[in-house]
């Protein structure tokens, strides 16, 4: 038996099996897809109950349609070269859909030649309205030339002619030879092939979903045939062939003229019957045109030389290194999951079937259960010197992982590895409250597990301590901050002594877009690792860790322990090579046991008060509800993208705003320049604001205060923004509204505990940070001199814009002057200026020029750090940390300007942030010090510019001189100023 690409191998006519449970995938940061990569189908692709199915892959089509479906929503270029590539995604994301979904027997690609065809030739017009195939577009019609040939899917063409009169012919072979055949297109052309034995699967990468056509699916959609598409087409045109149709008829009218006479030909035999008579007298006029447009609409299905070859368009072997080497290359880490797990089935006998969520180990990895064999372990771990180790837990959140240990993996060098399990019981606990939630009936297709007989918890740990707390051995981690933090607070645990490489943030920091451990295994090792999701599955059926098969988790774990070691030295060599292992060593790497401890101190909540302020906005969410039915009307589904844009822009007839798949857009950014336009804008955003604000943290921070220590514990991560900032999650205390009335409730729900009497919460903001940066790196005179004379920076800059003394401006002045200062740090543009102002467009090119004006050496550094970005491929902070920006060299307009924009920002943002976390890695080391002296002081948080410090009143002077001594953590050629406040609650500062 050979094997068949995306399906199971069966005997010879056969009925089809179940089809293979597609592996998810996990996201990571800036993956490729955007999303999962899946689409759906919008009628069920039922093609069961047959022997054979040839698939016909309209190859062009899938291209062109791709190309302009995904470039401005795909993470579109390879990062090392810049190729772009997000139309072959497209086209092997259609590929491996059609094979997961139909698991053809037979499959072929059917391609556009490059010669004219008898088309061009009857008609010097046909398709002359296009235009030339994008220069960004050709490399990569050669990639998807690549991929197919990996796949062993044969290339058909025809010389003269195109690639659908190759469908047609094939499709028309292949009914004869009694083969069911799928044509898979993005051109309504194609339905008129579709007859008994020809379905046709429509491709809508816009609204990411697939239709399936037969001969009754075809009347609802058009109202007619299949095979009276050209007869429409020849009636009311095609512009994409550039087929002027009949003038007079439209499309309504040709449906109606096809229902009475069925052609072309029947309506000009019958002419002096047609109705209404302005058709008639249309028709009557253009017959020979309507001949000649349906004649090109037609899709021949004898075109010469093409012969339908079943042996060699058979579904058989393919080369999975080839497309895991190619996926590698362009970085299609997304798509791997859904490869086919085996190349090589050919001699399995019949019936025989892939197992249900099959999972490959990596290496010979070994579950220890015994405490003589941990002790050896270790030893031979300690004289190693070095290794990789990885963590499974019970819930993903750190912190809560930390009371649902479940095992511990080490590797010491590739292909070797233990799996020391932990928490497997037979039937574990419910979850605490808050932990996530599991099916615990559920055994993900596996027998029920007996119980394991495994080494007592304390004594195991006991044993790992003298590995992970010993100074003189190297750790190495993926995401070690997770795992540092879920040793160091769970029952009976300890501190890591220090992760001395981390492959998640040594991948950030040489900006790879995804930095999953997947991700880099596959793209950096040509390594494929276990995906988590099919380990304990997705939805109700998923299962913890603790219900896996020890040796499905020792498989999983010391598979990412080992990948972790081959990673690290991996990704050494290129961090020295870059210059940029000062900014992984010296910033970030010491940074993750810093965040370790934040999360780990956490933040007290104040139930109660959080209880009052929910009922109070339940009062006014509701009232706000009624403002926005009132302002319009009636009521509807404010919530509803679609609702709402069809009152705001149908009904009340406001200035549209930017168009999506699905309408016009109501996002908050396209709202906010209409707020004056109707009192419903108004209304709407005053609603959203106050309901996401109750679901996002009133109702939802008590169910996340943690019920062992009774506080919040946010989650940093350093791998997230593109710019080096820290992210927030789960719960994202960044969010919280800082100059609103709601949003400084919801801080004043965090106070001070546990430290000792009088406990205090005490801030320290940077002042201006970015804009002080901005004076340093620029040079600008006019801008530092501002800031080391103590001015108000936005007075300042009004006064020198408007040609006013300082004392004559105004509040507006003032106001738009801060627009100006910081909009320069996002490359606004006088668009982006009049939209957010609201004035026209050259009122704002004049503030601008005046801006420049004003300030000349700021406008020579955006041009220069502009080019100079262009030049290297990045743009860099002052502390040499980078970011890499191929869009610089793209050829849309839009994705260049973009592009330019992030240049500009991410010296300044950057260097922002890298400031910061010099200052908490030093005071981190300051404040330790401190406890170990009897102090209480803890720093508890980061958002953006603060820094936000829990102690006792008693400790508020020497935490105030450890961070006013710190936080300057660079020297610039401007004072870094800063803003102290303090209080019992966040929001009650001063």
């Amino acid at each position: 038996m050979r094997e068949r690409v995306g399906v199971r191998v069966r005997g010879p006519g056969a009925g089809r099996p179940p089809h293979p449970r597609p592996l998810p995938r996990r996201r990571g940061r800036g993956d490729q897809s955007g999303d999962s990569g899946r689409y759906t189908a919008v009628v069920p692709l039922d093609v069961s109950g047959r022997p054979d199915l040839l698939v016909i892959l309209d190859s062009h089509g899938i291209i062109y349609r791709s190309y302009f479906a995904l470039r401005d929503t795909f993470a579109s270029t390879v990062r090392r070269t810049g190729e772009p590539v997000w139309a072959v995604y497209g086209y092997a994301n259609s590929l491996l859909y059609v094979l997961d979904e139909l698991h053809p027997t037979h499959i072929i690609a059917a391609w556009d030649g490059p010669q004219p065809t008898f088309r061009h030739e009857a008609d010097a017009d046909y398709k002359a309205t296009r235009q030339p195939m994008p220069d960004d577009l050709k490399p990569q019609v050669g990639r998807v030339r690549e991929v197919l040939d990996a796949f062993r899917i044969p290339v058909i063409e025809a010389p003269g002619y195109e690639a659908d009169d190759v469908l047609g012919t094939l499709a028309r072979q292949a009914v004869a030879a009694g083969i069911e055949t799928v044509l898979v297109t993005l051109d309504n052309d194609m339905v008129q092939l579709v007859e008994p034995g020809v379905k046709v699967l429509m491709y809508r990468p816009y609204q990411r979903d697939y239709v399936l056509y037969d001969e009754e699916r075809v009347r609802e959609r058009w109202g007619f045939a299949p095979t009276q598409m050209p007869d429409y087409k020849a009636l009311v045109g095609d512009t994409t062939d550039n087929i002027a149709g009949v003038k007079g008829i439209g499309e309504k009218g040709a449906k109606a003229l096809i229902e009475q006479w069925g052609t072309l030909e029947g309506m000009i035999e019958h002419l002096d019957e047609l109705k209404p008579p302005r058709a008639q007298k249309a028709l009557a006029g253009q017959q020979d045109e309507a001949r000649h447009y349906k004649h090109m609409a037609t899709i021949v299905t004898d075109a010469p030389g093409v012969t339908l070859d079943l042996d060699a368009s058979q579904v058989h072997d393919y080369d999975r290194a080839g497309v895991l080497k190619l996926f590698q290359e362009l970085e299609f880490r997304s798509l791997v999951s859904r490869l086919p797990q085996h190349a090589d089935m050919a001699d399995a006998p019949d019936g025989a079937e892939q197992a249900e969520g099959a999972i490959t180990r990596g290496g010979d990895y070994e579950l220890v259960t015994a405490p003589d064999r941990l002790a050896e372990v270790v030893e031979e771990v300690r004289a190693a010197g070095r290794f990789g180790f990885d963590v499974v837990a019970d819930d993903e959140h750190p912190m809560r992982a930390a009371f649902g240990l479940v095992g511990v993996a080490l590797s010491i060098e590739p292909g070797k590895g233990w799996y020391v399990p932990l928490g497997h019981p037979h039937e574990p606990p419910p979850p605490a409250e808050g932990q996530q939630e599991f099916n615990l009936d559920a055994t993900n297709g596996a027998e029920p597990l007996p119980p394991l007989d495994q080494l007592p918890r304390d004594a195991a740990l006991d044993a790992l301590a003298s590995l992970f707390t010993d100074p003189d051995i190297d750790r190495v981690a993926h995401q070690g901050k997770n795992h540092m933090l879920a040793l160091g607070s769970t029952p009976g645990g300890f501190w890591t002594a220090g992760i001395d490489f981390d492959t998640s943030i040594a991948g950030y920091v040489l900006g790879e877009r995804s930095v999953e451990v997947r991700g880099l295994a596959f793209e950096r090792l040509g390594h494929e690792l276990i995906e988590e999701k099919a380990l304990l599955g997705t939805g109700r059926k998923a299962i913890p860790f603790s219900r896996t098969a020890p040796e499905d988790a020792r498989d999983y774990a010391a598979g990412n322990a080992d990948a972790a070691l081959r990673l690290a030295d991996d990704l050494r060599p290129e961090l020295e090579a870059t210059a940029l292992d000062r900014v992984f060593t010296e910033i970030d790497l010491p940074h993750i046991p810093v965040l370790a401890r934040m999360e780990q101190r956490g933040l007290a909540v104040d139930r109660e008060a959080l209880g009052i302020l929910g009922a109070e906005l339940a009062d006014e969410v509701a009232t706000a509800e009624q403002e926005v039915y009132e302002s319009v009307g009636h009521e509807f589904q404010i919530g509803s993208p679609q609702q709402l844009s069809h009152v705001l822009f149908e009904e009340l007839e406001l200035p549209k705003t930017r168009k999506t798949a699905t309408g016009w857009t109501t996002d908050a950014n396209a709202l906010e320049p209409l707020r004056a336009s109707h009192p419903a804008v108004e209304a709407v955003l005053k609603w959203r604001e106050l309901t996401k604000i109750k679901s996002t943290y009133v109702d939802t921070l008590p169910l996340q205060v943690n019920p062992h220590t009774g506080r919040v514990h946010t989650v940093f991560s350093q791998t997230v923004a593109a710019t080096g900032r820290l992210s927030s999650n789960d719960p994202n205390l960044q969010n919280i509204p800082v100059r609103t009335e709601v949003g400084n409730a919801v801080r004043s729900a965090f106070v001070a505990r546990d430290c000792g009497d009088d406990p205090l919460l005490l801030s320290f903001d940077y002042s201006q940070i970015e804009l002080r940066i901005l004076a340093h790196v620029s040079g600008d005179e006019e801008l530092r001199s501002a800031f080391l004379n103590g001015a108000d920076i936005h007075r300042a800059t009004a006064s020198r814009v408007f040609g006013v003394g300082e004392g004559d401006v105004d509040a507006e002045m003032r106001r738009r002057a801060k627009v100006f200062n910081f909009g320069v740090l996002y490359g606004l543009t006088a668009f982006g200026l009049s939209q957010r102002e609201g004035i026209p467009r050259d009122e704002a090119e004049e503030f601008i020029r005046a801006y420049f004006e004003a300030y000349p050496a700021v406008a020579r550094w955006r041009d220069d750090v502009v080019t100079e970005a262009r030049d290297r491929g990045y743009a860099e902070t002052l502390t040499g940390r980078r970011r890499y920006i191929p869009e610089l060299r793209s050829r849309n307009r839009n994705r260049r300007m973009a592009a330019e924009r992030i240049a500009i920002n991410m010296p300044i943002q950057g260097t922002a942030a890298d400031i910061i976390k010099i200052a908490m890695n030093d005071i981190d080391r300051e404040l330790i010090e401190h406890r170990n002296q009897g102090g209480l002081a803890h720093m508890v948080l980061q958002v953006h510019d603060e820094l936000l410090f829990e102690l006792p009143r008693v400790e508020l002077e020497p935490v105030r001189e450890i961070a006013q001594r710190l936080m300057p953590s660079l020297e610039l050629a401007v004072p870094l100023d800063l803003d102290e406040k303090s209080g019992r609650s966040w929001g009650e500062m001063e």
